[in-house]
């Protein structure tokens, strides 16, 4: 995407991977201040993760083409069943 085209993303994951790899200082000439609000804490537990890992992760995601919440709710209920099984 150019920096003569307009920002638009079809998914959280699309707007991550753009943003991982782009600096937002080139940008500031069309950026305009905006009000918002949103509550993290509705129906969401929310865990930060190493930023490596995050990055494996989406980009593992867009390879299995699945959502980037789905691959690590996956990936997380095998371990736990493997923590479970090995206690």
């Amino acid at each position: 995407m150019g920096k003569d085209k307009e920002l638009h993303f079809n998914t959280y994951e699309n707007a991550a991977e753009w943003f991982d790899t782009h600096d937002m200082s080139d940008y500031k000439d069309r950026m305009a201040p905006v009000d918002f609000h949103f509550d993290l804490r509705k129906n969401r537990d929310w865990i930060e993760l190493d930023s490596e890992i995050a990055k494996n992760i989406r980009k593992f995601a867009k390879e299995k083409n699945v959502p980037t919440r789905r691959l690590v709710n996956e990936l997380l209920k095998e371990r736990l069943r493997n923590l479970q099984q090995s206690s």
